[in-house]
């Protein structure tokens, strides 16, 4: 079993909390460009923002504007990948917290 030096962990964890806070700025920016461009109110800016980003993608809200499109395409490109790169994170994170678990186990 391969374990990670403290400084490896702490990397991952400062890696982690950057991967979220880029996350949340992209979340913040998007819901003020839809918000502006789309004319949607603040929570179906949000909800757009959010789905689209999961991959979800309802098709309840679709952008109108060129603008708009453009918006959806690059937060479609920054998102999805920031989106995977914060969930391929914290799986690895949980799976170090269960493995020092074990280790102290036994």
């Amino acid at each position: 079993m391969n374990q990670e030096t403290p400084s490896q962990i702490a990397e991952d964890i400062k890696m982690f909390r950057g991967v979220a806070a880029v996350i949340t700025l992209l979340v913040f920016i998007s819901t003020l460009f839809f918000h502006a461009v789309e004319k949607w109110d603040w929570l179906d800016s949000v909800y757009y923002t959010v789905i689209t980003m999961a991959t979800v993608g309802y098709g309840d809200f679709v952008p109108k504007t060129d603008a708009g499109k453009i918006g959806a395409m690059l937060l479609v490109v920054i998102g999805i990948g920031l989106f995977g790169t914060f969930a391929s994170l914290l799986i690895k994170r949980q799976t170090q917290i269960r493995q020092a678990k074990k280790r102290k186990q036994d």
